[in-house]
Parts: C-alpha cells; structure tokens; sequence
C-alpha cells in the first residue's frame, strides 16, 4: 500500500464516523419568498437543491483540501467574518437577505435563522460534532444580482434583487482560494489572475492548465438547440454546455459532474482519481462504484431532476424591464442594429427562431484558431477519454482532436447589456463593479466598443502578471521569479514535463474580430440593438 493511499484510506474512516456524527448533510427547508412564483413541487424542490445542497461537498473543502497533498486552506472565515456592510465591496458575494450581521458575541459571524446558513447566499455550514465545515451550493457562483431590480447597496439585497442563474458577475473567487496563502506562492499569484466572475473549474480536480472561465448564466434553457449524441454508445438529444460543449451529455449529468467538481463524494470517490504530484495521472470517476460506496451521490442522483426542472424556469433579464432601463437605448437605430446583426452575426448567435424564442445562439463549437482568442480554457483535458470527468461527457466530445489549442462554443447573447466584460474569461473591456443598470450598461458599451474596434485594446495590458517574487518549485531547487513576471508563462507548466507550457497565450483579451469592418453608424446600431437582447 502507498503512503497517499494509506492517508486516503485513513481519512474515510474519519469521514465516516464523521458522517454517523452528523447524519445527512441535508439542509433545512427555507422560504425563498417570491423570488419565483408559480413554481410547481419538482420546481420547488430543485430552488431548494439549487440554495442549499452541498451533497457532502463540505467534507472535501474543509478537511480533505487544506492537507497533503492539495495543503490548500481555503478563506472561509475572512469572508464570513468580514463586515457584513462592505463584504460585496471587498469579494463580490451576496450577503443572504435572511441572515444579519453578528457581533462579539458570534464571533463576527452572521446570525441566520437557518442554521445551514452563513450569511452569504449559497455558502453552507455544517456542523460534524465539534467541527465547523463549509461547502458550497449551485447558488454561491450562479446566484447573481438582479439586473432587473437592482438593489440601491449591493451589500444589503433582499431576495427580489437576486436573481438565481444569472451568475455573478462580481464574485472573487481567487481571493477565497488565495487569502491564506502567501504571496510570494505562485498559486496565490494564479488565483489573483481570475478575473471577476470567473473560476478555473480544473483547478483542484487539476489539469495542469490556468483556466478561468465565466461562471454561466443560465436563461430560457427550453428554447436552447438540441444535440443528438451518444454515452457509451447510447443515444441521448441533449443541450449543450460548457465553454466548449463539455458538459454536452443533459442536465442531470452535468449537475452530478458539478457537484463532483465542488466536493461531493470526494474520499469515496473523486481524490483516488486525480493526478497528484509529479507525474501524476488521472483515471475516470466510476459512477456505478460511487453510487455503491457514496450515499451523497445517490441522494444527488434523486434530485438532479428537480434540480434541472428548476433552472429550466428562469428568463433572460432585459434592460427595457429594469428602472430607466428604457432610456439607456437609442430606439432609433435598433431597427437598423437588428439588420446588421442578422447579416453579419446572426449565422453563429441565433438559434433561427423567432423571438421570444431565440437564445442568440445555435450552440455549436468552434476551433479557438478560429475565433483567435485565449485558447486556455480551449484547452482543458478532465471531459477526454480516461481524464476524470470522462463519464459525463459524449462519445463525441472525446472523438474530438487532443494536443491542440481546443474548440469554443458559441454563447447565447441574452441579457448580455447586464454581463461585460466579455470573452470567456471576462477580459474583454474594463471591470466597472457596478450592479446599477447605468454601471452595467457602461460596462456593456465599452466592452462592445474594443470587441468592434480591436485596436482599442490594451493587449499589452491584458498580459496578467505577479504582484511580488514567488518561489516556484523545481526538481533542482526552488527558482525565483521578480514581480511583474507574466502568470501564463508558468501557470501552465506539464507535471510530467516541466519545460512544456500546456498553454503559452499572454494576452488574455484578444480574438473574436468579427465586425470590425463594419462602418462605425452600423457598429453604433449594432450595439443599441445587442442592448435589448
């Protein structure tokens, strides 16, 4: 027996007695109040997953990830207990509308009548006997602002200013997973490198490449293009998603894959799989032995589908429902921006129905040599044939080439006045940090305008670099690098190459120059006619 296989062993003992302390990691029922009516019972309980449920996730950020070999001790508690009144300010988290702010008393930490609940929105405590462990819900990343009802301080919304699949825009992410790192730890100077609303979902179930995508927003999913593929030989008709059509196999195994991703089943089985350490290679997740050996995974498997019946009901928020919305649109060139877009941008952003219908996109996946953007996120490797999440992507999608730069999928356009920056990774335009309706349409137009106008950008300035001197390990000794050393020159290094970089792009905001021939009176339509998608 190896010396990790015997730590793995050892640590779901633990776990276990663990779990027999605390029963299911189940949370208790909440009003969510009106944040949507007319829900049916499968809806209602899928809202309930969507807020709530960890399935046991909470096991694997708060004891498996801060010891060998991950040694990552995420900053839970310098959010939770940072002022309740600056704490969007300072991390972009939504602070929970039934919870307020605690004092000495609770440790600075908020008091919440669900006691699953920490005061910010999709951020679970649970309690395992003596320990205090945290996990996260669906809603911690893609519970948003509302754009259509903005709150007047982002730091005190109530339910109607949050919207539950518009993503949000403003969470820093990287400063959880930094903030008990130092800085001269090269991993501290990566996750300072996601942009606002981004997160590298293969950071910990780990591929080697700095990824940072968009966390997604999820609107009017019925109207989203179907796919005919095949798992396993066996035909599914299925959306696509992922920024690149990973997770192109339906709803419910894309769920399951998720919450694999955020810790769910983590010592049964998702750790024994990765590529830890030098060297290291990854095996696939086995559903079938997880669903023997994991209780949470077969709790999981019983609500996805309320869950997907759930996330199949939220609409698109659009600026003319907003307050004053109205006014931040030129209706006089709307008509001729809907002639260019149908000429020009229509053959990739339009599903070919009519409205209300039209996502403003047909979901199909192109090379990243074509669009010649970033190709990092492109890149990833865990949905390929026997990589960890091979089980939940298509036969299709691991027919696809290995070794190159990837393939991107075409986004929906929807609700995109309220999402800039853009780009996968949101690099494209300026961070503005403002959930009004004016800071979101002033985010929307200086984005459109590098996105047509590509010599506006900032390319050299687009480059991320380190903040201070890190330490970078290495098989013959430790090697400094200076301050200002570009993060994409080493965040990518192969384990089992450490010469090779697995995704050598700098320039984080560059591609997709469709448009910009167009004449500026029709790029100006174009944008006021993109606002009222």
């Amino acid at each position: 027996m190896t010396s990790a296989n015997g730590r793995l062993i050892a640590l779901s003992l633990v776990l276990a007695l663990l779990s027999g302390l605390a029963g299911e990691s189940s949370s208790s029922s909440r009003s969510f109040g009106n944040r949507q009516d007319g829900l049916t019972e499968s809806e209602a309980r899928g809202r309930d997953v969507w807020f709530n449920e960890t399935f046991g996730g909470e096991r694997f950020f708060s004891l498996i990830l801060p010891g060998p070999p991950f040694n990552l001790p995420l900053g839970f508690e310098a959010i939770l207990r940072s002022d309740r009144a600056t704490r969007f300010d300072q991390f972009g988290v939504l602070n929970d509308p039934d919870c307020e702010a605690g004092d000495e008393s609770t440790g600075n930490l908020d008091r919440c009548v669900d006691p699953n609940a920490t005061g910010v929105v999709g951020l679970r405590r649970f309690q395992y006997g003596p320990l205090t462990l945290y996990g996260f819900s669906c809603a911690s990343c893609h519970a948003g602002l509302n754009p259509e009802n903005p709150a007047a301080d982002p730091n005190h919304p109530s339910w109607e200013n949050i919207h539950p699949t518009t993503g949000n825009q403003f969470l820093q992410i990287g400063r959880l997973f930094g903030a008990n790192l130092s800085p001269h730890d090269p991993r501290r100077q990566v996750f300072q490198s996601w942009g606002p609303g981004t997160v590298d979902t293969t950071a910990l179930e780990s591929d080697h490449i700095n990824n940072p995508g968009i966390i997604t927003q999820v609107f009017n999913l019925p109207d989203r293009p179907f796919f005919d593929v095949t798992l396993n030989g066996e035909a599914m008709r299925v959306h696509r998603a992922g920024h690149g059509g990973e997770d192109d196999v339906g709803c419910e195994l894309a769920a399951l894959r998720v919450y694999f991703n955020i810790g769910m089943c983590a010592a049964e089985c998702m750790v024994g799989h990765l590529a830890n350490g030098p060297g290291g290679t990854q095996t696939p997740i086995d559903r079938d032995q997880c669903r023997r050996d994991c209780p949470d995974f077969q709790r999981a498997e019983a609500a996805v589908g309320d869950l997907c019946a759930f996330i199949n009901t939220p609409r698109v928020p659009l600026l003319r429902n907003a307050p004053g919305g109205e006014a931040f649109v030129d209706e006089t060139l709307v008509a001729r921006g809907r002639r260019v877009f149908e000429r020009t941008c229509a053959s990739c952003h339009s599903n070919g129905q009519p409205r209300p219908h039209d996502v403003f996109s047909d979901d199909l996946i192109h090379p990243a040599e074509e669009i010649g953007t970033n190709s990092c996120r492109a890149r990833t490797t865990n949905w390929m044939a026997g990589q960890i999440w091979s089980a939940f992507s298509s036969d299709q999608y691991k027919a696809r080439p290995t070794g190159g730069p990837g393939f991107y999928r075409d986004v929906p356009l929807l609700g995109i006045w309220a999402t800039a920056p853009f780009f996968h990774n949101n690099r494209l335009g300026p961070y503005v940090g403002a959930p009004s309706v004016q800071g979101r349409v002033a985010a929307f137009e200086a984005a459109a305008d590098q996105l047509l106008n590509p010599w506006k950008r900032d390319f050299l300035g687009s480059i991320q670099r380190t903040t201070d001197w890190i330490e970078l390990p290495s098989s013959s000794g430790a090697v400094i690098l200076p301050a200002g050393t570009p993060i994409a020159s080493f965040a990518s290094r192969n384990p089992r190459d450490p010469s090779e970089n697995l995704c050598p792009d700098l320039f984080e905001n560059q591609g997709h120059y469709f448009g910009w021939y167009l004449f500026p009176w029709d790029k100006r339509a174009l944008i006021e006619y993109l606002k009222t998608l």
